[in-house]
């Protein structure tokens, strides 16, 4: 077979779909350091890619391109191990459900997973007909994996990798408890594939979003106990109850005699109270907000070999003290105690922040230490401010984080007479935020290699609308 080589960015699920049937086949593919934005504009890379796209494999007979094409080739390298099917007809299904991921899967998965990530602007119309698309998808493939335990045959075959690669990044981002609720069977069958040795090899365990997993049992058995405790103590309390001097009704009676008067009713709590109360509740629910993406943005970091990102928290409301909080929260260690729910985890990823109110746009800029050279913090909020026109109101400060770096914060203030809105402000300070990574080579161009090229900007869906 001669010695292979594929040319990727890291986590890129179109490569990692090769690197998993290369596992099943017992072929070694390795993997080199590749940086997108750089390396694939050399002229060398040029020659095995025209376009500058990813996945790239490299064979003793020369390099194939497309991600589809190179997972087909190295499954047909070992037809004993039956990863393309063990029939003609079987080799047929495989292909069907290949082209399923692409058609029904990879464009919604993206389409509701970018914007979280921040790669496209949110649009609520584009998200729920994703929602509604991948809904469709699902029940086809639960209604047939109700019936089969892989997709093709008895074991797993390309199409089984495939498919759930294509909703891997959609498991461990945004399938939550209720929307998997109607298919258990995918459940079922996607967390048996990334649980073998051959799936763990290449992308380590998988960490689905905390919710999704189905009801627990413990919390049924609580209830239960609950009740049954609740039974047992009116057993014995009944068991304890005897002899005429202690009627039910004379101790009711003795004890509605012994009552003691009740308590006077708290006073009010003033306005100043009020504020506090209500200012305590916000900034919790900021670092919850803040926490939440935080594992987004890892996730992100995982799925792509992202160093920086950019992305909106909507609690703050323009508030940029409250905005700084949720910078914390995102950068925050896992608790290694916290088994409800992953929070933070974000600290190596460099990263702006955005938050849009009816008064001010509020930025926060992160960078790490291990970034800090590659992109400096200072020219970076400094472009985005002048881009907007902002104030830097916090100069570069160091971090709390446990990856160090540094942090710092501009605001622009609404004025409508000036044609300054603080949501148009924010998309054009984001534009610059992602154009400045661009131009530091800190940011990768769109240039996977996938059959379904990506579009980017609302007006690029008007047949979803």
């Amino acid at each position: 077979r001669g010695e292979m080589k594929l040319f990727t960015y890291a986590g890129n699920t179109h490569a990692l779909q090769t690197l998993i049937v290369a596992r099943y086949n017992g072929i070694d593919i390795e993997v080199p350091s590749f940086e997108m934005g750089k390396d694939n504009k050399t002229p060398a890379f040029l020659k095995k890619s025209p376009l500058g796209k990813v996945p790239v494999l490299e064979t003793p007979q020369g390099c194939l391109c497309e991600a589809a094409a190179i997972a087909r080739f190295v499954a047909r390298m070992r037809p004993d191990t039956n990863m393309y099917g063990s029939t003609f007809f079987e080799a047929g299904q495989v292909d069907q459900w290949i082209d399923f991921a692409k058609n029904e899967l990879d464009l919604p998965v993206g389409m509701w997973i970018y914007p979280i990530l921040g790669f496209i602007p949110t649009n609520a119309n584009n998200t729920k007909q994703a929602q509604d698309d991948l809904k469709r998808a699902l029940a086809v493939l639960n209604a047939h994996l109700l019936e089969h335990t892989f997709l093709v045959g008895e074991g797993i075959t390309l199409a089984d990798v495939v498919v759930a690669c294509s909703l891997l990044n959609a498991f461990k981002l945004v399938f939550d408890a209720a929307f998997l609720a109607p298919f258990p069977a995918v459940v079922r069958w996607f967390t048996t594939c990334v649980a073998q040795p051959e799936f763990l090899a290449v992308i380590g365990p998988t960490s689905l979003l905390q919710s999704a997993a189905p009801a627990p049992a413990p919390a049924k058995a609580e209830k239960g106990a609950d009740k049954a405790a609740a039974k047992a103590e009116k057993s014995t309390a009944k068991a304890e109850k005897g002899g005429k001097e202690e009627t039910p009704k004379k101790e009711g009676k003795k004890e509605k005699k012994e009552k003691t008067p009740q308590p006077e009713k708290k006073a009010e709590p003033t306005p100043e109270e009020k504020a506090a109360k209500d200012r305590a509740k916000l900034i919790a629910k900021v670092v919850k907000e803040g926490g939440k993406k935080g594992v987004e943005i890892e996730g992100a970091a995982d799925m792509g070999g992202l160093e920086f990102f950019c992305t909106t928290i909507e609690s703050p409301d323009g508030d940029a003290d409250l905005l700084q909080m949720a910078m914390t929260a995102m950068n925050a260690p896992a608790d290694p105690d916290q088994s409800e729910e992953r929070k933070g985890c974000s600290g190596r990823v460099g990263k702006m922040i955005f938050s849009a109110g009816a008064k001010q746009l509020a930025m926060v800029a992160y960078v790490p230490d291990v970034t800090a050279a590659k992109v400096p913090i200072a020219e970076w909020i400094g472009a985005v401010a002048k881009e907007v026109k902002a104030d830097i109101i916090v100069q570069p400060t160091k971090a709390d984080s446990p990856d160090g770096g540094h942090v710092a914060c501009a605001v622009v203030k609404a004025d409508p007479d000036a044609g300054k809105f603080p949501l148009k402000d924010k998309d054009t300070a984001m534009a610059a935020a992602f154009a400045f990574l661009r131009s530091k080579d800190a940011f990768p161009e769109d240039n996977d290699d996938d059959d379904d090229e990506v579009c980017f900007g609302d007006d690029a869906f008007d047949e979803w609308n």
